[in-house]
């Protein structure tokens, strides 16, 4: 049957998927509201897909879904390999690459559709990044179908939709249908049209339901009951069964639980209510289902799911925990809800679905005013670790308040103690230096009467972390050393891969080469061990601590090794904080666009950790403040509160390099001097050259504290010092063109010329309008007006540097060609074509060079 005014969608698809099926795999977005025929749509895609393969997974509206529910689905199509992987802990990210070898392996096109995932459980969305990054190494369309009506700013999907590769994307939104096309409805149907297309919207699922209704109905919801109320009462029973059951009820369900006769089923699968799908039965529409369900008393519907529940716990193996703890709560069976919420979040937690867990934990925890004090604490302490992890840090305090309560209650002085330890800790994440240390402090003096247990090694190790995030190095070595050598004495792997990182990173920063390897050391038996945490925290302090080094290299192979291991995991504390780095490595090797979007998705996003936000906000405030953009202030007004609140020289040194500069660009200090010095002086006193570097450089420039070239990082020692040709030259070998730009400022005209050029590649224009201001007072003439507004002739607002390097580009130079023949360093050529593209709104040289001839930006030659 031909679909109405959906052509254009079906082309689309069949487009991608022809692309897919010459090796460059596509992802496509299908969304729109409920019933506007998404399943539909790609049944007829299906339907003409006859030379590969189709597999066909979808999420269902159970109370806790099922991770990896779609999977579930396909897994009778998959080789046996895959199926065997299926459910086992902690083989998440073998059983994601199973899943790529598959489709690798096919010779033919593969469909791959994920239907409904805005029920998707956090596995399934961790499966969608895994396979959408590597899409295009396979002859394979996947296709994720929505509700785009239902994702709010918070919603997880939201997020992963937002870091799919654009390049490999197809978005095929679907619109209601017009009045033209309810009407050819209608007639195809044999009805009349009034009336039909301003009561339903034009959602094509709604038009059917009227259609088919005796009159028009006020809405859908009365089609769908008005047809059930017709049946007999033995279908309509048939009905309610299936309607508590999302997505499908298996036959062997139904003649369990009812029994019908077959002219039963035969009617309510002539009703067109219900349909038969294998060895299921399924609601034409999930709207009909809910429908049906809704209007259920709740007496009959507490006693449905009841009777499902008995059936499905008597059966050996194959039923999902999460489908259990569905039909319990719906039976209202708190004793039930709390058995399989419990073993359903432990199984999630294994399996590295956190968010889920979580979910699951706070079902229990609803269901457990019958606890024991000690199986309630535990359940608190495991809510709040899982809160932990997926960045929910308020949460995760409160349980472990509540958890703490319990425990003094009872007089259990180990598990008191190392509730206190996980209060510092989660007080430490919150910003909240003066609290976390409190906690420390308090589980140390605890727990010392307990010299030889792993909960004091705990303590001890915590106190060395937090030394460790201050910059007291000393003293995280030794606490650190300390927890070292108990954790080895009593066995505890985990103390020790948590103590290993602490004193490594210490050392690491303080410019110790057996730092690194302590650290190396701690990622491998958190790795062996499947210390997720640990493992995570290995990979952030590698690479805060090689940014802050200026070791970008490793920084960026420590992103990509993080990245591979979150894309199977439940992280988002660690992935969110590590994305956070990511962004400030952008912004110091100049890739500002980059750098500008990575923070200003965090700095959207809510629930994200005060110590990730801090990061993002200074990042994105000084791209505000250099390229002149509005909101700068208060993003840094901001981000001053809450470094203030950690106390940490890490967040408040990169927050007060923004307000000098800043101060610097506006050409007044104002009131904010007080704090640049504090930064200043904490940074000589933990002997931090990086920060030192940076803000003595800033307060010399700003006339306000002294000091010499001792003690900061090497670049900056140069500019300090007076010789900043040299610094010039360090800065671009170290791969920072701001910093270059800054260095070459302060000489001569040709230096000043190129800084001019850097700052302008960059779109640093509150710089450029400095550096034109220090050229002229100089006395430099004959400058070039710089960017012009944007006219017929360059509708791009190129530089006439940027025209003269894009049009060498057309001509076929690479970027080492355009250096030499402008005498130009091939880093400056690199930013310049970086504007380039970022104006002209490309991503690669061929498309630049096309865009602008196009436009008229360059002239098209014979």
């Amino acid at each position: 049957m031909e679909l109405i005014e959906r052509n254009h969608a079906l082309q689309q698809l069949q487009g991608a998927l022809q692309v897919a099926g010459q090796g460059a795999g596509r992802t496509a977005l299908v969304c729109g509201e409920a019933g506007i025929g998404k399943t539909s749509l790609l049944t007829q895609l299906v339907a003409g897909h006859a030379a590969g393969r189709v597999l066909w997974g979808g999420c269902e509206a159970l109370f806790s879904p099922r991770p990896l529910g779609p999977l579930y689905d396909m897994a009778s199509a998959m080789g046996s390999r895959l199926q065997a992987l299926l459910g086992l802990e902690g083989r998440r990210p073998e059983l994601f690459s199973c899943f790529l070898s598959e489709l690798q392996e096919s010779s033919d096109p593969t469909i791959v559709v994920l239907e409904d995932l805005h029920w998707a459980d956090a596995a399934t969305l961790d499966l969608v990044k895994f396979l959408a990054r590597r899409i295009q190494r396979v002859r394979a369309l996947l296709v994720l179908s929505y509700r785009d009506d239902e994702l709010g700013d918070r919603h997880p999907l939201k997020l992963v939709l937002g870091d799919l590769p654009a390049d490999a994307v197809v978005r095929v939104p679907l619109l209601p249908l017009s009045e033209a096309g309810v009407a050819e409805l209608a007639r195809q149907s044999s009805h009349a049209a009034d009336g039909i297309y301003a009561t339903t919207g034009g959602n094509p699922f709604f038009v059917t339901e009227a259609l088919r209704a005796e009159g028009l109905p006020v809405s859908v919801r009365d089609a769908v009951l008005a047809r059930a109320a017709r049946q007999p009462p033995a279908v309509r029973a048939l009905l309610d069964l299936a309607a508590i059951v999302p997505a499908r009820i298996e036959v062997a369900v139904v003649e369990a639980v009812l029994a019908p006769a077959p002219e039963d089923v035969s009617a309510a699968l002539a009703s067109g209510l219900l349909t038969a799908a294998g060895h299921a039965y399924a609601f034409r529409h999930e709207l009909a289902r809910i429908a049906i369900e809704q209007a259920l008393s709740a007496p009959m519907a507490a006693a449905l799911h009841a009777k499902v529940l008995a059936h499905l716990e008597q059966r050996d193996r194959g039923v999902a925990m999460s489908r259990l703890v569905h039909h319990a709560s719906g039976a209202g069976d708190a004793d039930a809800v709390l058995k399989y919420a419990l073993h359903a979040g432990n199984e999630a937690a294994a399996h590295g679905a956190h968010r889920e867990a979580a979910a699951l934990y706070g079902t229990a925890l609803k269901h457990a005013a019958a606890l024991e004090p000690v199986t309630r604490a535990r359940l608190l302490g495991d809510l709040s670790y899982q809160c932990y992890l997926i960045d929910k840090n308020e949460e995760a305090i409160a349980r472990r308040q509540e958890a703490l309560a319990i425990w003094r209650e009872i007089g259990d002085v180990r598990q008191e103690g190392l509730t206190l330890r996980w209060l510092s800790r989660l007080n430490w994440f919150g910003g909240r230096k003066q609290e976390a240390e409190e906690y420390a402090n308090e589980a140390v003096q605890l727990l010392q009467d307990l010299p030889d247990d792993e909960a004091y090694a705990w303590a001890l190790s915590n106190r060395s972390q937090l030394y460790m995030l201050s910059g007291h190095t000393g003293e995280s070595v030794e606490w650190g050393l300390r927890a070292i050598e108990l954790a080895t004495r009593i066995g505890s792997n985990e103390v020790l891969a948590h103590a290993l990182n602490n004193v490594g990173t210490a050392r690491y920063a303080d410019g110790d080469a057996d730092g690194r390897a302590m650290i190396e050391r701690s990622l491998q038996i958190s790795l062996d061990n499947n210390y997720e945490e640990h493992v995570a925290r290995c990979h952030a302090n590698f690479i805060s601590t090689a940014v802050k080094l200026r070791d970008y290299a490793l920084a960026g192979q420590q992103i990509d090794a993080a990245t591979r291991f979150f894309a199977a995991r439940d992280l988002d504390s660690w992935s969110n904080y590590i994305r956070a780095w990511q962004a400030r490595l952008d912004f110091e090797r100049g890739h500002w666009d980059a750098a500008a979007s990575e923070a200003s998705s965090l700095v959207r996003a809510h629930g994200v950790a005060p110590i990730t936000r801090i990061c993002a906000l200074a990042v994105l405030a000084r791209l505000r403040l250099r390229r002149g953009d509005p909101g700068a202030g208060e993003l840094l007004d901001e981000a001053t509160a809450l470094a203030l609140q950690s106390g940490e020289l890490q967040r408040l040194a990169p927050v007060a390099a923004a307000h000098a500069e800043d101060a610097w660009l506006r050409g007044e200090v104002g009131g904010v001097a007080g704090f640049i010095v504090q930064a200043h002086d904490m940074a000589e006193q933990r002997g931090d050259e990086r920060s030192l570097g940076e803000l003595r450089y800033w307060c010399l420039r700003l006339g306000i504290a002294g000091g010499g070239a001792g003690g900061t990082e090497p670049a900056y020692a140069l500019q300090i010092g007076g010789d900043w040709k040299e610094a010039a030259a360090t800065w671009e070998q170290l791969g920072c063109p701001y910093e270059q730009a800054l260095a070459l400022l302060e000489g001569d005209e040709g230096a000043m010329r190129e800084a001019l050029a850097l700052f302008e590649a960059l779109g640093a224009s509150v710089a450029v309008k400095r550096c034109r201001d220090h050229l002229r007072d100089a006395g430099v003439r004959g400058l070039s007006r710089g960017p012009r507004a944007t006219t017929s002739a360059n509708p791009a607002g190129l530089t006439a540097r940027e025209l003269q390097i894009l049009s060498l580009l057309a001509d076929g130079l690479s970027n080492a060609d355009i250096a030499r023949r402008l005498v130009r360093s091939e880093k400056t050529v690199d930013h310049h074509i970086s504007a380039i593209l970022r104006k002209l709104d490309v991503r690669s040289r061929s498309e630049a060079a096309a865009v602008a001839r196009r436009t008229g930006v360059i002239s098209t030659r014979d």
